[in-house]
């Protein structure tokens, strides 16, 4: 099973899936209401489906389905980082956990970004299948500008 190249090789996969760990233990601290209940639900099923639709999407083999599973990775990157503003907002994070969750949020979906855009290259070529390189993913490699219009400490910040 080793040898086998599956979803669990991709870095992209591996740091979502640590990610989506990170946010479901932060959350088995919160206090317990009915409110926090629903937070803590809302942010490890974003966080959680991040790896699953990455995993997903690589078992498809055909490029628009594979994209479709990384856009829904990414939507899910969003709702976590806002689901992180929440907790923070409520005085259950401080700014500074919630920095490295944020980093990572931005890291993952750069490197969400180049995959559909790889595979965005597939679908204009007419290719209907799917090979990726065993190579690891560079975040900005091949961006002209970085995949966010503004600095984490600005956005912290304001």
């Amino acid at each position: 099973m080793a040898g086998n190249y599956t979803h669990r090789n991709l870095i992209v996969w591996q740091r979502a899936q640590e990610l989506g760990y990170q946010v479901s233990k932060l959350t088995q601290r919160l206090p317990q209401s009915w409110a926090n209940a629903v937070l803590a639900r809302q942010i490890v099923s974003a966080a959680t489906s991040m790896g699953a639709n990455i995993a997903e999407g690589h078992g498809r083999y055909t490029p628009a389905a594979h994209r479709n599973h990384l856009l829904i990775a990414r939507g899910s990157l969003a709702e976590t980082d806002s689901w992180l503003d929440q907790l923070r907002r409520a005085g259950h994070i401080t700014t500074a956990e919630e920095r490295p969750l944020l980093q990572e949020c931005i890291e993952i979906t750069a490197m969400l970004t180049k995959k559909v855009l790889m595979l965005d290259n597939l679908l204009q070529q007419g290719s209907s299948s799917v090979r990726e390189s065993r190579e690891p993913y560079s975040i900005l490699e091949g961006m002209e500008e970085p995949p966010f219009p503004f600095l984490l400490d600005d956005y912290l910040s304001s």
